[in-house]
């Protein structure tokens, strides 16, 4: 007896896998780093703002100290002083607002400056960090006539000094004081002639 067989075709179905999933552009760790930058940011600017507003009232306080000490006749001795110790806190106050000036500037212009491929900080930090002032960054109005004011001041508070110190010659520790003073003011008119550059404000320098 021949026993016939039925071929049963049997037709596979492949399985479908599914595709991998795309990773997400932004991704979380990626979205955390963008906050903290944005915080960091932030800070940096209240510090510099708060620092600049805090230099601009230090000098408007210099200026009435002044009008003030010129309604009496002090003794020389005790003006040298008086005006060494101010010249000094105008110095100080002259360089929180250039180092507040340098950070907004940073702050503003990120994506003109190179960053080594070494450095994780951002670019704008970068240049808060050096003694150098942004490139392009430029003085407003406002910054303009604050700067002018210190220079001004140290001009006047100068002025004392050259006056004191031809009046009393001989007198050592007065000399001292006129000196230190002489140094800070100096200082000053350098300080606030380096955020325009070489030809800022066109000042002969004392």
């Amino acid at each position: 007896m021949i026993v016939g067989s039925h071929l049963v075709s049997i037709q596979s179905t492949p399985v479908e896998r599914p595709a991998p999933a795309r990773a997400s552009v932004d991704t979380p760790a990626q979205d955390d780093a963008s906050d903290a930058l944005a915080k960091l940011d932030n800070f940096v600017e209240s510090a510099a703002l708060s620092r600049k507003a805090f230099a601009e009232d230090r000098l408007k306080h210099l200026k009435e100290q002044m009008n003030t000490l010129a309604l009496f006749n002090l003794a020389p001795g005790f003006l040298a002083g008086h005006t060494a110790r101010m010249a000094k806190e105008l110095e100080s106050a002259a360089t929180d607002f250039a180092t507040a000036f340098k950070t907004l500037a940073g702050l503003e212009q990120p994506s003109k400056m190179e960053q080594p491929a070494d450095n994780p900080l951002p670019a704008a930090y970068l240049d808060i960090l050096s003694e150098t002032t942004p490139v392009n960054a430029r003085l407003n109005t406002q910054d303009m006539e604050t700067a002018a004011s210190f220079m001004d001041t140290a001009y006047q508070l100068r002025s004392v000094v050259e006056m004191i110190s031809a009046e009393s010659p001989d007198d050592a520790r007065l000399q001292w004081s006129t000196d230190s003073a002489r140094d800070s003011t100096s200082r000053v008119s350098s300080i606030m002639a380096r955020l325009e550059g070489p030809s800022g404000f066109n000042k002969v320098f004392w």
